[in-house]
């Protein structure tokens, strides 16, 4: 805990969540108002042409508005990966102030900070980025035949069916960056304040997961918010969970793309295989990183107990 002043405790981790939250909203309605408008005015025109010299009544402009929202519901779905692009993008203005002003405060408190691990070890993070991606893209498939989600399958259809280039930088890179700021960079830093780290790292995370729409995705994102949590404790930096998280993310889109995924689908044995693998993969790295030597900061409270590793 740094024992930072602040003076509403609850208003500066609610503030920035809902701030975040409200971002979105707008971002997605303005968007989806623009590519819903043109669908809904051709309807429109083509009620009034109908109508001739009358003026329609407001069933006929209703059943044509109704009509209209179908082929606009599908646009709005075709682009929903460049309007959540767009949204993270805007909440990456609010989180990076928040984020900036958090260290200044840090530095005019007196904090001392943990040293940052070296650019050397994050081959570990690396390494563990490329193996997590295929081991739990893999399982999840499995979920998914054992305990079918059809709001996972939804969300995986309409995520994959943009352009390569598009998930990339969208999915990839801009919406990482987005939420680590925003469930790392600002939630999680915030908790740690006053709080220890599993309370800090298991809140954030909860947070963190009720952002996904469905159940497979909630459960995942959970585990992965305490896991990037640890990562920023560990290497003292933002970089480490940033990094970890593009790498999935990434991976999954380009793993996707060049059809590896669909390989290993085709033979139990090698879905199986995969699993396995990459989770003894990540349990080696886990391994390393936790051994690396611990850089806790020189807490004002020369009781906390989080001086120790917290998976030791």
């Amino acid at each position: 805990m740094n024992q930072i002043y602040r003076k509403s405790p609850f208003w500066s981790l609610a503030g920035p969540m809902f701030g975040y939250l409200a971002i979105q909203f707008a971002v997605q309605f303005a968007a989806q108002l623009v590519i819903e408008m043109p669908y809904v005015m051709r309807a429109y025109a083509e009620v009034l042409r109908g109508s001739g010299d009358t003026v329609p009544s407001m069933q006929e402009v209703l059943n044509s508005y109704m009509q209209a929202l179908e082929p606009a519901f599908e646009a709005v779905a075709r682009y929903q990966v460049e309007i959540v692009t767009l949204s993270a993008l805007g909440t990456i203005i609010l989180t990076g102030i928040l984020f900036a002003r958090d260290r200044k405060l840090e530095q005019k408190a007196g904090v001392i900070l943990p040293e940052r691990a070296s650019l050397s070890k994050y081959w570990t993070v690396v390494i563990f980025g490329i193996a997590g991606c295929i081991a739990a893209t893999c399982l999840m498939a499995m979920v998914q035949l054992a305990f079918y989600d059809e709001q996972y399958q939804q969300t995986a259809q309409i995520t994959y069916s943009a352009g390569l280039l598009v998930q990339i930088i969208g999915l990839g890179i801009i919406t990482p960056v987005a939420e680590e700021l925003m469930f790392r960079g600002i939630l999680y830093k915030r908790f740690r304040e006053r709080q220890g780290f599993w309370y800090s790292a298991l809140w954030s995370s909860l947070l963190f997961s009720f952002m996904h729409s469905n159940t497979t995705q909630m459960v995942y994102t959970f585990l992965l918010g305490v896991l990037l949590s640890y990562l920023y404790e560990k290497f003292g930096s933002f970089k480490a969970p940033l990094v970890l998280h593009i790498l999935l993310n990434t991976g999954s889109v380009v793993f996707t793309e060049l059809g590896v995924f669909r390989y290993l689908a085709g033979s139990p044995a090698r879905m199986a295989g995969a699993v396995i693998a990459g989770a003894f993969l990540c349990s080696v790295m886990f391994v390393v990183i936790q051994r690396m030597p611990v850089r806790i900061e020189n807490r004002l409270n020369t009781n906390d107990t989080d001086r120790h590793d917290m998976f030791s």
